[in-house]
């Protein structure tokens, strides 16, 4: 009887250290925004590339697949590089958060050095490309999600 109050603390302890362990949080994206690319070749072609990581993604590909869109949807409702008229794009490129590319939260990719770091090395860690192209009237939406066909997930006004 004497042990029971403890016995009792200990229960409720474990019981909390397993629902916390339990809620690991699905799809939570770490915007990579000190690693936006702009390619501006042609002054009337820029593309913009935006990187972001995933950390626990979805293991189910059709359910990812809505995530991405959905964040991809909600960044696009505050962008307005999209409406200038020298973008031509707007890709967003997604990787899996792990040790290796964890790196780049806060550091840059320091490309063409002899030891270089670049997130594009870590393929393993790659789950998809999101890229919004524009066209005369419109813009059409394309999901490439690791290495399975391109799908075409909005097309507003730009034909077939």
């Amino acid at each position: 009887m004497k042990y029971l109050p403890s016995i009792k603390i200990i229960t409720i302890v474990c019981f909390l250290l397993i629902a916390m362990s339990c809620d690991k949080k699905k799809n939570d994206f770490i915007p990579l925004d000190h690693m936006t690319f702009t390619n501006a070749y042609d002054k009337n072609a820029v593309k913009i590339s935006y990187y972001i990581l995933i950390d626990h993604p979805e293991p189910t590909e059709n359910i990812l697949k809505k995530e991405i869109t959905k964040y991809v949807e909600n960044k696009l409702k505050n962008n307005r590089l999209l409406a200038k008229p020298e973008t031509a794009s707007l890709n967003f490129v997604f990787y899996r958060k792990t040790d290796n590319t964890s790196y780049f939260i806060t550091n840059k990719e320091s490309a063409g050095e002899l030891l270089g770091e670049e997130i594009s090395h870590y393929q393993q860690d790659y789950i998809a490309n999101y890229l919004v192209s524009k066209c005369e009237k419109g813009t059409v939406e394309k999901i490439y999600l690791y290495n399975l066909p391109e799908e075409t997930v909005a097309n507003k006004n730009c034909g077939k």
